[in-house]
């Protein structure tokens, strides 16, 4: 790991989001609380903090409508808390509900809520929290806006836009390692258990399921997608990518035993990124790249081209696994879209 992290450029300077709806999860701090400034500044509006803390959201959002930049914005934009559990499906759906009972459009969403997992826990759902919060969240999430996505898209001709907040550090996996899931097991199963759980590596893990949930949404729905006709109109209509904004300044490692923090801060004061920069390239992901993008992590602005595990035929095997899962798990859900077919390992 270099010492420095490579400077990143801000966005063009006439990137313009006017009139635009946004939805950013995990708004109330860090890289979550820059990109939905930054979404005000460039005109986005409403702009939807979906927060689990409603009262913090609500601090928030005065301080984002007291900000000088968005003070000075003719069209006074409007900014909206609601509330999002990330670690219960039943708080997922009600956002979600509430949310296309009031907004008929929807142009952006960015999926950055987040966990350390570190420590243990299991969600109301039964998972573990950090898959729970980082990866199965999302899916219901992106299942539950892509229709409003899409008729956006068709109305306006411009194709919407769904970014999760991703991680190089997929290559830390826990999963990696000895030991495997086998076959006719079950990978979602296999992270819920206690005895596979690796405090320091279940972020990485967690980031690792969404990388390989997003590798083979595009093989099924857009550029990727067997009818490749249907595919190109798909794609049109809403991309779907990742962005890793890097090491970043935020509180993330406050729930580290403090020895562990010490050093965690001491890396950070040298070598993190501010959020400020970090809400470029998640904003660059949204605003900026194109449909080549699809399906794939944006490194910084750049599409990461994966090695070690995430590119081995463990990997592709245990991406098979985790869509045939992710598939039931969603059914007793939601709607399925039809391409949301089953693979089978």
């Amino acid at each position: 790991m270099p010492l420095f992290q490579p400077p990143v450029t801000p966005l063009p300077d006439d990137l313009n989001l006017h009139g635009q709806t946004a939805i950013v999860t995990g708004a109330t701090s860090g890289i979550g609380l820059a990109l939905a400034r930054q979404l005000l500044s460039l005109g986005a509006s409403p702009v939807i903090l979906a927060v689990r803390d409603v009262p913090k959201g609500e601090a928030v959002r005065q301080t984002l409508l007291s900000d000088p930049t968005v003070l000075s914005l003719s069209h006074g934009p409007v900014v909206e808390v609601m509330k999002l559990d990330a670690e219960d499906y039943a708080s997922v759906k009600a956002f979600t509900e509430a949310f296309k009972a009031k907004y008929t459009h929807l142009h952006i969403a960015m999926l950055n809520a987040g966990v350390p997992g570190l420590r243990r826990r299991v969600a109301p759902t039964g998972h573990e929290a950090t898959v729970q919060v980082n990866y199965l969240s999302n899916v219901l999430l992106t299942l539950e806006l892509l229709p409003v996505l899409e008729a956006t898209a068709r109305e306006t001709g411009r194709a919407g836009r769904i970014a999760w907040t991703g991680s190089r550090m997929v290559e830390k996996t826990s999963l990696a390692g000895k030991t495997t899931v086998r076959e006719g097991g079950s990978l979602l199963g296999h992270l819920d258990d206690e005895a596979n759980f690796v405090g320091m590596a279940r972020y990485a893990d967690s980031k690792l399921l969404g990388f390989l949930f997003l590798r083979e949404l595009a093989r099924h729905y857009g550029a990727g997608a067997a009818e490749e006709e249907e595919g190109k109109r798909q794609q049109q209509r809403v991309i779907v990518n990742a962005f890793c904004p890097g090491m970043v300044d935020t509180n993330m490692s406050n729930v580290l035993p403090q020895p562990f923090r010490l050093i965690a801060d001491a890396v950070k004061a040298v070598r993190a990124r501010r959020p400020e920069v970090a809400g470029w390239i998640g904003l660059h992901a949204v605003a900026v790249a194109g449909g080549e993008t699809h399906g794939k992590t944006l490194g910084d602005k750049e599409i990461w081209e994966p090695e070690g595990f995430a590119i081995s035929d463990e990997s592709w095997r245990l991406q098979r696994m985790l869509w045939d899962e992710t598939v039931d798990e969603m059914k007793r859900l939601t709607s399925v879209p039809e391409w949301m077919g089953k693979v089978g390992n």
